[in-house]
Formats: structure tokens, sequence, C-alpha cells
């Protein structure tokens, strides 16, 4: 709600140009529309039928073809009719070279309509403009507009469309049928053709691949490798078992392999090689002796060794003799006894190990044979493929020459009976209205656009309008400030008599405090000054100054009407005009401005001659004459001494200074005083003099009591009605006395 209140509110501040823009869219808008030639549109139907019997047998006589060929030049003939395309069609050049021209020959030879036919003739978008065919969704009927000034030739360009239209359509139905006769003919020999082929490269695929019957074959791959791996299994279990007896054997014989043991079980066998064994052992104990005694090259050393090298030879002859096969002697052997369980146990090392190696190649030739098995289980479904792609082209090649034969007697019988596919559903009438404009809702668009439009300027007037508007906005813009009143606009308000002499060209502010006054303009400022009574529980507080951003926002109304409203509790109080500048309180007050802040500061007077007693217990000094540079006067040490006196000497001083953004005084006196009241006035200030105003406010530190809100046009404001308020002020209650400001904003007037 409350932003909807805040558009209302930019509404009525530029309802002018808002009014303006929409009256001046609608007049264009009533104008254009009134200017506009009348169009009439007339309507037609055209129903099709999607699909007849000799559509239904060029269809057919399509798919028998299978495509390819002169099939292509065919279809396009064939099967149903879309709905979208009959459409197109309508549209057509041709369709429409030939309405115009029976038009134009005919009934409009001689009329003026004739002449707008001759543009259609010579350029034919315009007509295509005009005319409008579209489908009507989920049924198979067109409709057929057309549009021109002249709402009798709209209904004859319509019904002249329909009609060569389906006549066109009955003559393509002729030649489809002819044409799909001639294709037939052709088409048969070469169908037959295609068989004889097909037949062959399916017997030549079998013959290639040994191909009889391919899902029995693949059967019984499956059944014959899944025997072969029961039996890989198998032979694995046994390989598997005697390989683990072949390691307990090796195991027995300290770990040596089947090859050494049976080589040492056979030379353990032979006397010969045992005593030569022995002998050789006996030198190389004696060499190892020997070499504690003596180095290698002894000459006793040497001869052993040369007796071991004959010993090694003569132990490698007799060990070929003695072993089967070319296996080396090692130069070392394990003495086994032959005989009883030793001699067994190698018997069986030798066995298992023979049992083993058959066992191995026995695996070997299985794998090979499920590999092979394998390798034409993955062969079969690209064969499987070929023969079934071969199979259905055979029948269908077989298919296609068995229709051909029966439809070509069907499209003969056809041919002779050939209707169109469409027939006129609803005729042309002659349209009795315009179509366009449609002035009621033209001159309704127009208001709605003129009101678009008249909101947009205000809304956009109001963007680009950088001024403070609203009190909200000026909460929003300075939240850390707290608002010690609002000030209505005044409606009436008391001005002090005039004096004999001039008083300026300057207009003079205005007083609304005179006596008791139970208004809404004079309570808003006792409601101002009891908020600074809140403020100054402690009586602390003896100086205030006033000021604003810019001038133009109050600040010295506000100034003298707050120093009126404390005056009025009894209180002593002290309004100093320090806007030296542009002095106005001696223009409120329509005091001489002779002598006054200036020249007190200056010497050339003292303060009790220029402080004038202008209300009970309300005392003023004016600025003064205007001095060159006012700044100096401000930073003085005599305007520190005077404001020390003055708080001496009054319950309040007041000091109007001039805008912060114009002059340094304000700061200056703000460091002197006990704080500063802020007067903004919305619809005069601007963004950006507040922003500086509020960086000064900071950087110099001062202290600023609160907002006052000056101008405010309670009736623009977004609030509730608010009674309570007024029955208080007709009691004389100014509210309690608590810690808190009071908010009293007044929120409606009645006028």
């Amino acid at each position: 709600m409350d932003e909807i209140a805040q558009y209302w509110l930019v509404l009525k501040r530029r309802w002018l140009p808002a009014a303006l823009v929409f009256a001046l869219t609608t007049a264009v808008v009533t104008i254009w529309t009134y200017k506009q030639t009348e169009i009439f549109q007339a309507k037609g139907q055209v129903i099709l039928k999607k699909t007849n019997k000799t559509s239904a047998l060029l269809s057919s006589v399509t798919s028998a073809a299978g495509g390819g060929g002169a099939i292509g030049d065919l279809e396009g003939l064939t099967g149903s009719m879309p709905v979208n395309t009959q459409a197109e069609i309508l549209k057509s050049l041709t369709t429409i070279n030939g309405v115009l021209a029976e038009l134009r020959s005919g009934k409009y030879a001689n009329r003026p309509e004739g002449k707008r036919l001759d543009k259609f003739i010579k350029k034919t978008d315009g007509f295509v403009q005009q005319l409008k065919v579209s489908s009507i969704k989920g049924t198979d009927i067109l409709d057929i507009t057309f549009q021109d000034p002249s709402r009798e030739l709209a209904k004859d360009v319509v019904e002249k469309l329909m009609e060569v239209y389906i006549r066109d359509d009955q003559t393509n139905q002729r030649r489809e049928a002819e044409a799909a006769r001639n294709f037939v003919s052709k088409e048969l020999p070469k169908i037959e053709s295609e068989v004889k082929s097909a037949e062959s490269d399916i017997r030549k695929f079998k013959e290639e691949y040994n191909v009889v019957d391919l899902p029995t074959e693949s059967v019984k791959a499956v059944e014959t490798i899944t025997s072969l791996n029961k039996e890989i299994t198998s032979a694995s279990a046994q390989l598997a078992a005697e390989t683990s007896r072949l390691e307990g054997l090796k195991a027995l014989f300290g770990g040596r392999d089947a090859q050494a043991t049976i080589q040492s079980g056979l030379v353990s066998e032979s006397p010969g090689l045992q005593k030569s064994l022995k002998e050789l052992q006996e030198i190389e104990a004696k060499i190892a002796t020997e070499k504690t005694r003596f180095s290698d090259n002894d000459p006793s050393i040497l001869n052993l060794k040369e007796k071991r090298q004959a010993l090694v030879e003569i132990l490698q002859k007799r060990f070929k003799q003695s072993l089967i096969g070319d296996k080396q002697f090692q130069g070392k052997l394990v003495e086994l006894q032959p005989s009883g369980i030793q001699g067994n146990l190698i018997a069986d090392y030798a066995k298992s190990e023979a049992q083993r190696t058959s066992l191995q190649k026995q695996i070997s030739a299985l794998v090979y044979v499920v590999d092979a098995y394998k390798q034409r289980m993955n062969a079969l479904p690209k064969l499987e493929q070929q023969q079934t792609a071969l199979g259905r082209k055979l029948e269908t090649t077989r298919t296609n020459y068995k229709t051909l034969l029966s439809k070509l007697q069907e499209i003969e019988i056809a041919e002779n009976q050939t209707l169109g596919n469409s027939r006129i559903q609803t005729h042309a009438e002659l349209p009795q209205e315009a179509l366009s404009p449609k002035k009621p809702q033209n001159i309704a668009i127009g208001g709605f656009l003129g009101l678009f439009l008249g909101a947009a300027t205000a809304f956009l007037l109001d963007g680009a309008d950088k001024r403070i508007k609203t009190s909200e906005e000026a909460k929003n813009l300075l939240p850390g400030y707290p608002i010690l009143g609002q000030i209505p606009v005044f409606e009436k308000a008391r001005q002090l008599p005039k004096l004999g002499s001039k008083a300026g060209a300057r207009t003079p502010g205005q007083l609304v405090l005179t006596g008791i006054n139970t208004g809404i303009d004079g309570e808003s400022f006792r409601m101002l000054q009891t908020n600074l009574q809140f403020l100054n529980a402690d009586d602390s507080l003896k100086v205030v100054v006033v000021s604003s951003s810019q001038s133009g926002e109050g600040k010295s109304t506000v100034a003298a009407n707050l120093a009126l409203a404390v005056a009025e509790l009894g209180k002593k109080v002290l309004l100093v005009d320090a806007d030296m500048r542009k002095p106005a309180q001696h223009l409120i007050w329509r005091q001489t401005n002779y002598e006054g802040l200036s020249n007190v500061l200056s010497g050339q007077c003292d303060r009790q001659t220029a402080t004038t007693e202008v209300q009970p217990n309300l005392f003023l000094l004016t600025a003064g004459v205007v001095p060159p540079n006012p700044v100096i006067l401000i930073d003085s040490v005599q305007m520190s001494t005077s404001i020390a006196q003055w708080s001496q000497e009054y319950d309040l001083v007041i000091i109007d200074a001039p805008p912060l953004t114009v002059a340094a005084d304000a700061a200056i006196l703000g460091t002197q005083a006990g704080g500063l009241v802020f007067v903004l006035r919305p619809g005069v200030a601007d963004k950006e003099s507040v922003d500086y105003a509020q960086e000064i406010l900071t950087q110099s530190k001062l202290k600023v009591l609160g907002m006052v809100l000056n101008g405010v046009d309670l009736d623009k404001q977004n609030r509730y009605n608010h009674y309570y308020y007024s029955s208080q002020v007709a009691r004389g209650d100014e509210g309690n006395s608590g810690s808190k400001l009071l908010t009293g904003t007044i929120t409606n007037r009645t006028r």
C-alpha cells in the first residue's frame, strides 16, 4: 500500500504534464482513426478430403515401388493432403494470377475496381497482403479471407479463388492418376529384375560362408563350447593337483627341480662317478686348507687347482655318458642312494613331471579349439544380419512385384472416376460492417496509451527532479538525525505591523504563534520546543544554532517561531541573526537593522543597545550592517565571549546561522553552541546539497540535535487521519514528559 501511495503522490505532483500527454495522445489516435480508409473483409471456407480412392491407390503404388528412380517424381502426387500445404497452394502465384485474370476480364472490366486489379496483376505483393488463408485447428477446413475497400470485390475474390482452386485440384488428380499408371507400367520389369537379383545374392552368400541354418549352428556351437570348457576345467584341476604333488616332492629333494634330482639319482648309481666325485671333494678341501697357509700364486695351490680342473673334465665326460640328454655337469652333485624309498621318490618325481607336462599340452589344445568356436560364434551375428538383410530384400521385392500387378488394374479404373479432393463448405457473403478501423477500440487504446505515456512522463520528470519531495525521503536520506518536528505549510500567519521606514525588498517571514494559539501550525512549533525540552532535561542546553543545507528552506522562520514558542513558556530567550550575508530576522519582526550583531562584534555599539524585546521574554539581536567578510567576525574572540555571556543572561539563545553549504559560519557557530538544529524543506532542498551539508557536519564533528522538516504538505503525505491529536490539543495536553522525543507530526488538517 505504501508503494501505491507513493506512486499516487508522484502523479499528484506531476498531474499537469501527465494530463497534457494523455490529452495529446488520445487526440492524435482519434484523429488518425477517423482519417483511415474503411476496409471490408469477405470470408469463405473450403473443406478438404485428406484421402480418396485415387490418392490411396497412388500411395500404395509409391510404397510398393520402394523409392528410387522415377518414384521421387511421383511422391509429390501421392498420399495425404496436408492442410498447410493446400493453404500455400491457394496463395501461390499460379492460383492468384488465374483469379485476377478472370475477374479483370469479366465483371470488373469497366469498373473502378478494375484499376486496382491491374495493379495487383503487375505486382501481386499487395494482393497477397490482403489475402489470408488459414486452417481451423483440429479440422480439415481452410478459412479464406480477403480485405479490400470494396465490399463487393472482397466477396468476388474469395468466391473466384475457391472456384479456381477446386478446378485446378480436379485437373491435378487426373494428372496424378495418369502419371501413376505410366509409372507402374515402367516399374514392373525393373521390380521383376530386382527379384531375380535378390534370389541370386542369397544363394551366393550361403555358398561362400557354408551357411545352412545359422540359428541351429549357433545353438550347437554354444553347447560345444560349454562341453570343452568343462574338459578344460577338469584338466586344470588335474594340473593343479599334479603341480601340488610335484612341489611336495621337490621340497623333499631340497627344492631342486626334477631334472637335477633325476640326474643326481643316475649319477649315484655310477661307482666311477662317485669315486671321481670324492677325489674332487678331497682336492677342494686341500685347496681350502693350503689357502690358509699360502697365497693363491703358490706352486702348491696352483698344482692342486690343475688337479681339480682335470677331475672336473673327467667327471664331465662320465656325466655325459651316464645321463640322457646334453645336460652339463654343474660342478656339484648330491650323493643319493638310488635304492629303497629314495629311488621310489625319484621315480614318482619323474612320473609327476611327465604327467604335468601332458596336462599342460592338453589344456592348450582345448583352449585352441574353444577359441576357434568362439571366433565362429562372433562371426555368426554378422552373417545372420547379412542373411536377414538379403532375405528382407528378397521378400520386399517379391511383395512389391505382386502389389504393382494388383494395383495397375485398380489405377486404370480410378483414372476414369477421378474427383477433386476439396469442395466449398461456406460461400462468401457481402460484408456489411467494416473490419477496420475499429473506432471505439482505437479510441480506447489511445486513452490507455495516453494514460501510460502520461504516467511515464510524470515518473520521468519526477525521477529527473533531484529535490527531496517528501518527508519520508528526508528521513531515509538522513537516518541518523531524529525528527524534532514537522512544520506544515502555513495557511494564515500573523504579520507584525509595518514599520514607518522601508524594511527592504525581501519578503517578510511568517509568525504563526500569537498568544494562545491552538491551531495546527502553532502546535507544530510547540511540539518542536517540547522535543528540545526533552533533549535539555538537565538544563545544559543554552545555545542552539539553526541552519539548513541551502537558502529558501525557511530556517529563519523556524528559528523565529521556535523562539516565540519557548518565550510563551515564560523563559527568557535571545534570538540572534548571525546570517550577516542575507539577514532575515529584522524583516520577520519588522525591526530596523542599523545596529546589530556585526556592530556589536566590531565594537561600534554594546549588546544592550542592539538588543530589542520584540515579544514578552523574547529579545532580538539583528544581523546589523552587512560586513565585507562575516566569517572573520563569527570566528572572533568577541563572538565566543558574547555567546558565553548570553548563555549566562538568557535561558536559551537561538542563533539563526547561514546555510551550511554557503559559508563556514554555521559550522563555526556549531562548535560554540550546545547543538545544531538542521532545517530541511521538502520540495526545495536537493539531495546533493543535503549530502554535502551532512558531510560538513560529520567532518566538523558538530552535535546535531535533530532535524526539522519545514513546509510539509500534510495532504500529500502518505499517512492516516489522526483525530486523537486534535482532541489532545483542544484539552491543552502537551504530552508526557518522558525521555523520548514526541513524534507529533500533524497528520491531517481540517480546512
